[in-house]
């Protein structure tokens, strides 16, 4: 049913919440999965401000990766950088390349502002997607 999965993570606790529930999915449907990791960058006219440096975003895709495959799954990683106001369309299109069947997006807290300018990405994500879509709940803010 969901020979491959595309699983969006931004950060630890995204990742702490969500990985039981995609190794227990990937099990069962014998699921190839793609990890997905959003390096984010705010681009202004006086510089750019990275959340984290390059080596550290690829570090934590690959121990998410190393952590599904250490657990049976078949996953390999994505790593890249994006706008806040680009991100669903990153996560629409590498799920459309990747051919997903299903999308999980790790749970994310209200960014009040950004999600006011930007949009809630749940919402974006589940009326451009082609396959069903997965909002895990996050945990205590």
């Amino acid at each position: 049913m969901f020979s491959k999965i595309l699983v969006a993570v931004g950060g630890a606790e995204d990742a702490e919440e969500t990985l039981p529930v995609v190794t227990g999915l990937a099990k069962v449907f014998k699921s190839k999965v793609l990890v997905v990791h959003m390096r984010e960058r705010v681009i202004t006219s006086a510089a750019t401000l990275e959340q984290e440096s390059i080596p550290q975003a690829f570090r934590f895709g690959e121990r998410i990766a190393s952590s599904l495959v250490e657990a049976g799954v078949d996953a390999s990683v994505d790593v890249r950088g994006h706008r806040p106001n680009q991100l669903t369309e990153f996560i629409l299109a590498e799920a459309n390349k990747f051919g997903a069947d299903l999308i999980i997006i790790g749970g994310h807290h209200s960014h009040g502002m950004r999600d006011r300018l930007f949009g809630d990405i749940g919402r974006t994500l589940a009326h451009g997607s082609k396959c069903p879509l997965l909002l895990m709940p996050s945990g205590p803010e």
